[in-house]
């Protein structure tokens, strides 16, 4: 794909939506440069990464674009195609001696390479694929016959909030990462690539790190991002406040 026709299109799609990049950075909580560097194809500018592929599947989401085509447009133009091994072209009569063996390797190579997949990446999967808890079951009496209809206030004023805080942290690098969970330390120490953590609160999170770009933050499911430059030490307060922000699209 020719530089600049991957930024061209996305640039084209958001005005014709008649979409501002300040709207899109509301609504999914990444920073306008980063947006701008996307359509430009300054990737220089850009944490890289996953962090790359969650811009665009956000930014795709909320513009009602394809999320897979984009980022396979995306792999396509940052030079990241999967790797393929190739076998060396044997001769007719020696590759035929050799089939039993090459069957028995390749066997051993998927076995192994399973083996090494499923205990790296099984907590990240996990995590990833664990439910959300259901809600609890609400009884309701029916009045008697005889009683008068009553309309009961929905939401009233100064109800307290019952949804859980619920924050998942995806470790891209090792970095050193502290979270509180309502004033209460619940995590603090180091993580390394590919870990990932769960935690929940009532009110509010509290969360550092010591590298910002190293991490990636999930606020029940709204991507969050620390206001520091990727290699720079990141510290963020994750309330309701800015979570109704990140649902809304609110300032």
């Amino acid at each position: 794909m020719t530089h600049g026709v991957f930024g061209e299109r996305l640039k084209r799609e958001r005005e014709m939506r008649g979409v501002g990049l300040e709207e899109i950075s509301a609504a999914t909580r990444i920073s306008t440069r980063f947006l701008a560097a996307l359509e430009n194809e300054r990737w220089h500018e850009l944490p890289g990464g996953v962090f790359n592929r969650g811009f665009i599947r956000a930014v795709a989401r909320y513009l009602g674009l394809d999320e897979e085509s984009l980022v396979a447009e995306y792999a396509l133009v940052t030079h990241d195609p999967p790797k393929v091994a190739v076998w060396a072209d044997l001769p007719v009569k020696p590759r035929a001696q050799m089939l039993p063996w090459l069957v028995l390797a390749l066997v051993v190579a998927v076995g192994a390479g399973g083996w090494f997949a499923w205990r790296h990446y099984a907590p990240l999967w996990n995590a990833w694929r664990q439910p959300l808890p259901p809600p609890p079951t609400v009884r309701v009496t029916p009045p008697p016959a005889n009683a008068a209809a009553v309309t009961p206030q929905e939401n009233p004023a100064g109800a307290p909030e019952t949804e859980v805080l619920q924050l998942k942290i995806d470790a891209v690098k090792p970095t050193r990462v502290k979270v509180a969970a309502d004033g209460i330390v619940k995590f603090n120490g180091r993580m390394q690539a590919n870990q990932s953590e769960r935690f929940d609160a009532k009110e509010k999170f509290e969360v550092s790190s010591e590298i910002s770009g190293a991490v990636l933050l999930e606020l029940n499911g709204q991507i969050m991002m620390f206001e520091e430059l990727p290699d720079a030490p990141g510290r963020l307060m994750l309330d309701r406040t800015k979570l109704k922000k990140a649902q809304g699209g609110i300032h």
